[in-house]
């Protein structure tokens, strides 16, 4: 299997690094999972890696910070599990190690009792046969080589396919997860499940297996979600699926949706995090009791729940902007919200008022007056509320063109004291 190549090659020489120093131990290391298919598929790779060890994860990972200075993110010896993180070609690359284990549920949607196992266990207990696959690393004249391919679940043809198949007939009931995990992944790689995982898939969701399902858990699924690199095919294989009515009851792939998405996706934002403005674009048209249940459902990070109670508003401005403003009257509705928001907006609507919302952002929230509180205090206004007064008249003079320079702002200050 000639996957070694297909590596790019700042990520090559640090696998042929940590081959060589496991080879020293007398480990043996697979190569597990996504990057496998990724490789297969020649799309690009993600930024964490999967690696079965045959040998002591504890050593082998000490050995990792100690040697080839790793950072390690995390640790489990009663697992065989543990996590070490390497800054690669200016990246971080995450290693996950484990030892080859088997999973036992004992009960649906409840996190597994690990057993040690062979690797062709190993690679059952996994999700989709896409990620069922592993490549041995050797090395070989002091190069990193392929060894033993090990595909028992023909993941490699069904990849060939694009199929998408489940491991087992239980795998949802064990694991609700991988709902979330396979839509994302047909919708990435446009994969198709098979007739017997459609059937498993419609199951399951008759059967409400996500609302075993922790909150947590759902939305960690739902955030990585938001990093797809195309959120609405996303949304409308989950709506394919029946997905979204017991995830975001009122969310559905719309035609509203794919224009804002194709507007965000011409000039993303630079300066604030993309994963909030998808997440605010996907539910701008969700009913604001919507919003409300799913604040209330899901342990949303503080800039997600003001984001989302400050949608209702945003979508009652959208008009109002679009009517005959002073800048003053635009910065007085629009001062109140965050970037993120005024991002979500500016996507969201279009027109002039799509057109304000950015100008607000890039020239007139930055604005600095010629004046602050201590000249004016030097002009004879005296500590308190009247400075804060006065500053705020002064905003709304310079904004509607009143003043210009500071000698009209003093004046102007003088005048108004």
């Amino acid at each position: 299997m000639k996957l070694i190549p297909l590596l790019p090659s700042p990520l090559s020489t640090l696998l042929e690094r940590i081959t060589l120093l496991a080879t020293n131990q007398g480990t043996a290391l697979w190569l597990v999972g996504g990057v496998i298919r990724d490789l297969l598929l020649g799309v690009p790779l993600g930024r964490d890696l999967d690696l079965v060890v045959e040998g002591d994860v504890a050593a082998l990972s000490a050995a990792l910070v100690a040697e080839l200075g790793a950072n390690l993110r995390a640790a489990h010896p009663e697992f065989g599990t543990a996590s070490v993180a390497f800054v690669c070609d200016g990246a971080e690359v995450v290693f996950d190690l484990a030892r080859a284990r088997r999973e036992v549920y004992p009960q649906p949607a409840v996190l597994p009792v690990v057993e040690p196992a062979t690797l062709e266990e190993d690679l059952g207990r996994r999700d989709f046969s896409v990620n069922a696959m592993a490549l041995e690393l050797r090395i070989v004249d002091g190069h990193l080589r392929a060894g033993r391919w090990h595909d028992p679940f023909a993941g490699q043809a069904d990849l060939s396919q694009r199929c998408l198949r489940l491991l087992h007939q239980q795998s949802l009931r064990d694991d609700p997860t991988r709902l979330l995990r396979g839509v994302r992944l047909a919708a990435r790689l446009n994969l198709h499940p098979d007739p017997a995982t459609q059937i498993q898939i419609r199951h399951a969701i008759s059967q409400g297996y996500l609302s075993l399902l922790t909150p947590e858990r759902i939305l960690g699924e739902l955030c990585l979600a938001l990093e797809e690199p195309q959120p609405l095919r996303m949304l409308a294989h989950a709506d394919a699926w029946e997905l979204t009515p017991q995830i975001v009851p009122g969310l559905h792939a719309t035609p509203h949706l794919a224009a804002r998405l194709a507007r965000y996706a011409a000039h993303p934002p630079r300066r604030v995090p993309v994963g909030q403005v998808v997440a605010g674009l996907f539910v701008y048209d969700l009913a604001a009791a919507d919003l409300h249940a799913l604040s209330q459902r899901y342990p949303l990070p503080s800039p997600f729940a003001r984001l989302f109670s400050e949608i209702p508003r945003l979508r009652d401005l959208g008009p109002q902007l679009q009517t005959d403003l002073r800048p003053s009257q635009i910065d007085l509705f629009l001062r109140p919200y965050s970037d993120v928001a005024i991002h979500v907006l500016h996507y969201a609507e279009t027109g002039i008022a799509a057109q304000r919302a950015i100008h607000y952002l890039e020239q007139m929230r930055p604005l600095r007056l010629p004046l602050d509180g201590r000249d004016i205090q030097r002009l004879g206004v005296a500590p308190g509320p009247a400075i804060g007064k006065i500053l705020a008249g002064l905003r709304t003079a310079y904004l509607d063109g009143v003043i210009q320079t500071r000698e009209q702002a003093e004046a102007w200050v003088i005048n108004n004291r």
